[in-house]
């Protein structure tokens, strides 16, 4: 991962990054408290898109069943492997999930989730389409929904943030 991608300190990028205050502390596991957590495992990078279509819309992934999470919807990406660049893992992740070629635009969001035993940091990037269309090749389902739509699914906690992000900035 190349520090710009990890770390882009700018006040501008900031700004940008995070319009809207919307961060809360992480939910606990019964008895878990953060004066008690564990953390057992590295953190995890995790990396997603926020696709649009020309009419706004923007398109959601279900999780596997089998699945972490399964059933859960979230905005397509993936797990960043060792070694590798946050956009060269987001490409990758759109090729592998959604048989996509695509373009990664800006960072738009990033937070650090706290799980009872390991962090995950999660980095959301504008994308653009360049060919194809999403196909259900690693996900159990996709749709393309509106902002006001949005919020009739369910998210894992760690997306809420970015959700409101765009609901109390229109979008972005």
């Amino acid at each position: 991962m190349s520090g710009d991608d990890a770390h882009d300190s700018s006040a501008a990028s900031t700004a940008r990054l995070f319009r809207c205050k919307v961060l809360k502390p992480p939910r606990w596991d019964e008895g878990v408290t953060p004066e008690n957590r564990v953390v057992t495992h590295p953190p995890i990078d995790v990396v997603a898109g926020v696709i649009r279509r020309d009419d706004g819309r923007i398109l959601i992934t279900q999780r596997l069943p089998d699945d972490t999470l399964g059933g859960y919807w979230e905005f397509p990406g993936g797990k960043v492997d060792p070694g590798e660049e946050l956009r060269a893992a987001l490409a990758r992740e759109l090729r592998e999930e959604l048989g996509l070629e695509t373009e990664i635009g800006a960072e738009i969001h990033r937070i650090v989730h706290a799980y009872p035993d390991r962090d995950v940091r999660l980095f959301f990037y504008e994308v653009r389409i360049l060919s194809g269309e999403p196909q259900k090749i690693e996900v159990a389902d996709l749709r393309w929904v509106t902002l006001n739509e949005i919020g009739e699914y369910q998210f894992p906690e760690a997306d809420r943030p970015l959700l409101e992000q765009l609901r109390c900035s229109g979008g972005l």
